[in-house]
């Protein structure tokens, strides 16, 4: 079974770095070619994000499904299939595991465009994933 206050301490992080990457929402493609200290301060927000995401993801698998994925995307779309998270919300998130990949390994440079790109798809699906995680916590 879940255990609900390391859900609830993960997801308070989450909202923290939620609160952080809205300080940037204006920032566009071309400040962050720019702006090397701007571009890394979103990209380590969007590592962080996403590694609490997996961590919770992993966590609600594990403990309630007994489900253990071979890969994050595996995880995610385990979360969408168990009914944790909306089918609209998975399509958001898929393809989050090869984004946090690109930005923690830099494979084959990073492009600013697709840093802002993931940057503002985030600013939307960070919270809701943490609103749906709490809302099946409840029904759970």
């Amino acid at each position: 079974m879940v255990r609900k206050e390391s859900i609830e301490v993960r997801l308070k992080e989450l909202d923290e770095i939620i609160q952080e990457l809205f300080k940037y929402k204006d920032a566009n493609p071309d400040t962050l070619k720019r702006d090397l200290s701007q571009r890394w301060i979103i990209e380590r927000g969007l590592i962080a994000g996403a590694s609490i995401i997996f961590d919770v993801t992993d966590h609600i698998l594990s403990e309630d499904f007994g489900f253990y994925a071979e890969s994050y995307e595996d995880s995610l779309r385990g979360l969408f299939e168990k009914g944790v998270i909306s089918e609209d919300l998975y399509k958001q998130i898929k393809g989050l595991e090869g984004f946090r990949n690109i930005l923690i390994h830099r494979y084959t440079g990073i492009d600013s465009d697709l840093v802002f790109e993931n940057f503002h798809r985030s600013l939307k699906a960070f919270p809701r994933f943490a609103r749906e995680v709490l809302t099946w916590m409840e029904r759970a």
